[in-house]
């Protein structure tokens, strides 16, 4: 298989398993991201789709490791640590929340932070004055309104 058939094969992969994800077949869409990574490891989406998956199923330590482990090997996907901030307030993990929050800022500060709009929560036509604000509000769009309060709240206790 030459290059570009891999890469169309684990767009495709990609792509199946993020229509699978939308119906609400997270273990299809689980078992089709780890497929494409297996096809083309080197697209952080695959990774960041995987880690939203296992969120989806209620395995958010497994994806709070996957989101480090985007971390490491994409350091300029700064969004992952949002995630990690969305995730930890999910849990009732606050601090980490704010840990993780003030971890995105050092990055996007840094300039280290790739951004997708796409690829935030469940509504995708959320956008906010800037780019960090867009960000910030795309990583906690799917959760609930007062998880939304806490993120909100972690998120300005980190930046200060």
């Amino acid at each position: 298989m030459t290059s570009y058939d891999s890469v169309a094969k684990a767009e495709l992969l990609y792509s199946q398993g993020n229509a699978n994800a939308r119906m609400g077949r997270f273990q299809d869409a689980l078992y089709l991201y780890d497929q494409a990574i297996a096809v083309d490891g080197n697209k952080p989406m695959y990774y960041n789709n995987r880690a939203g998956t296992l969120k989806r199923l209620g395995r958010f330590q497994d994806a709070i490791k996957q989101y480090e482990e985007i971390i490491q090997k994409f350091p300029d996907y700064g969004k992952a640590f949002l995630s990690i901030g969305s995730t930890s307030i999910e849990t009732g993990d606050y601090q980490g929340a704010i840990s993780s929050y003030r971890r995105f800022l050092s990055a996007y500060n840094k300039g280290q932070f790739t951004f997708n709009p796409i690829v935030g929560g469940i509504n995708q036509s959320v956008y906010g004055d800037d780019l960090l604000e867009t960000a910030l509000l795309t990583s906690i769009n799917y959760l609930s309104e007062e998880q939304q309060r806490l993120a909100l709240q972690a998120f300005q206790e980190a930046h200060n």
